[in-house]
């Protein structure tokens, strides 16, 4: 359940020199339009971000059917020609892999800046006119394209593994504005020792408008990477509300603030720091249900009663706990639920907050963390060690539903 399966696309920089496309045999100085096209499009892009959804599947062999196993909600943001992530609602993104963040399975990135990047801003590829042809009801013109392994910057990693490959594909482009629609990305030369039989990403493109005007992005993408036993594994992304973002090193995506009398300033919130060792008896404020959350959701929870230590209230009752889903994952008749609760606030007091896991379900009083029943979902469930994502618990039934209420248990960590 651990296993992380990812393929990351890096750009291998280079200068496009312009040509006079007079000279040139129709197909060629037909690509060469495409490619300064591309060019403006790509290099006028202004720093910007998009929602992203990612719902993944898998499918076992012999089975021929796909299995739905979670959705993935995400913010990426393109900075610099280089893509970054975070969670929705996040005040900043971070410099870090998205298989960290995700904690397992299979993720990818590329699709929403650097396949497009790596095919039409640098002299690497080698083209092949394919004609014109129909796509989606459009008239289109068809390229391949071929990248030698020697030349790549695409770098594909099983777990710890990877390995820089060589990769082909195809792009379509409007034939009468020359907007691309479609791009395919397909990886050769994978290595043994990956123990993986291919990867391809194909990625649709669509008009949206950043700032004040319109720029060619991607509207989505499918992600499909096989294993050498035959097991496929199949992401499909979608990318949505879009905007422009200006700032340094802070991104935030939260909602912008009520404008307030500037005279009647609310006061800074007290920061204070919480005691390690410390029970936190909580009860979820929303419901989670399988069928509408998703990884990326931000959730609270409230403190059922008031935390003492000699005798002195450190944390009152009615203390909420802010943090996100990290994990929403299921596995055949097994859910696996990732919580990060990384805040707690009271009146007009804040603290970082790190915890562990103890305990889960609506009982009181309940003293075994690893067996017990959700009288909910009359489900088997336990509380799992250790994992990247954050603190998680299993629930062994067909659809997860914790409502509202929902009992959890942590201990204060460092």
């Amino acid at each position: 359940m651990r296993s992380l399966l990812y393929c990351v696309a890096m750009l291998n920089a280079a200068a496009m020199c312009a040509q006079d496309t007079t000279l040139l045999a129709p197909e060629l100085a037909r690509l060469s339009s495409i490619r300064v096209r591309m060019a403006q499009n790509l290099n006028n892009l202004p720093n910007y971000t998009c929602r992203q959804v990612i719902q993944r599947s898998r499918r076992r062999v012999p089975s021929r059917r796909f299995e739905f196993q979670d959705t993935l909600r995400l913010e990426v943001a393109l900075v610099e020609g280089k893509e970054l992530f975070a969670w929705p609602g996040a005040a900043r993104f971070e410099d870090r892999d998205i298989g960290e963040m995700v904690g397992g399975g299979a993720i990818g990135n590329g699709s929403f800046a650097l396949h497009a990047r790596s095919v039409f801003l640098s002299n690497v590829p080698t083209f092949t006119y394919r004609g014109e042809v129909t796509l989606g009801g459009r008239g289109a013109i068809r390229y391949d394209f071929s990248v030698p392994q020697f030349r790549s910057g695409y770098q594909v990693r099983v777990g710890k593994a990877k390995a820089i490959v060589g990769y082909h594909g195809s792009f379509w482009v409007d034939a009468a504005t020359l907007d691309l629609i479609r791009l395919e990305i397909f990886a050769d030369d994978i290595p043994p020792f990956l123990q993986l039989t291919s990867a391809s990403d194909a990625m649709e493109y669509r008009l949206a408008r950043i700032g004040e005007s319109d720029f060619n992005l991607p509207a989505s993408s499918e992600l499909v990477m096989t294993d050498s036993g035959g097991n496929e594994s199949r992401n499909v992304t979608q990318f949505n509300n879009c905007h422009q973002y200006s700032g340094e090193s802070t991104l935030s995506f939260a909602d912008a603030p009520e404008e307030t009398d500037s005279k009647a300033s609310p006061t800074a919130p007290l920061e204070f720091q919480i005691p390690d060792g410390l029970w936190l008896d909580v009860a979820l404020d929303a419901q989670i249900d399988s069928a509408n959350a998703a990884a990326g959701d931000e959730i609270t929870a409230t403190l059922r009663s008031a935390v003492k230590k000699n005798k002195q209230v450190l944390l009152p009752r009615g203390a909420v706990l802010h943090g996100r889903i990290t994990r929403l994952a299921r596995h055949d008749s097994t859910f696996l639920v990732s919580v990060d609760f990384q805040e707690l606030t009271f009146d007009n007091s804040r603290a970082k907050l790190k915890v562990a896991l103890t305990e889960v379900g609506p009982i009181t009083g309940m003293r075994n963390p690893r067996m017990g029943r959700l009288p909910s979902a009359m489900a088997e469930y336990g509380v799992v060690e250790k994992e990247a994502a954050g603190p998680t618990f299993f629930v062994r039934t067909g659809r997860l539903h914790l409502p509202r209420g929902t009992r959890m248990v942590f201990q204060t960590v460092r």
